[in-house]
């Protein structure tokens, strides 16, 4: 699998990377995205803003996984705990889903 800014390049200049890239790049991106945004949320939503030596390490932390993600492999960089096809994930996945039914009261999903 190549690296996720070549997937990314491909797709902008119009190519058309394989379903496994495209697969494991989206999953890349909303894992990044979930961090960046429970940082974002924890910040904002706090009774005080965090001092700014924090906030700076957070911004160094957010672009170094960001750079970190752009060269490596998405399937590499997501790591067999976060893989789709490792069963325990899909386990863990299904548990939790079950959980969130059960706590909302949704019938069958």
């Amino acid at each position: 699998m190549r690296n996720l800014i070549d997937i990314v390049e491909d797709v902008k200049d119009g190519k058309r990377p394989d379903y496994e890239e495209l697969r494991y790049a989206l999953l890349a991106y909303v894992f990044m995205f979930n961090i960046v945004h429970r940082q974002l949320r924890e910040e904002l939503m706090g009774e005080e803003n965090q001092p700014k030596f924090l906030r700076d390490m957070n911004l160094k932390s957010s672009f170094d996984m960001y750079k970190n993600a752009l060269n490596t492999p998405p399937k590499k960089w997501l790591g067999w705990k976060n893989d789709p096809d490792n069963p325990d994930y899909q386990r863990f996945r299904r548990d939790g889903n079950k959980l969130l039914d059960d706590l909302l009261g949704v019938q069958g999903r």
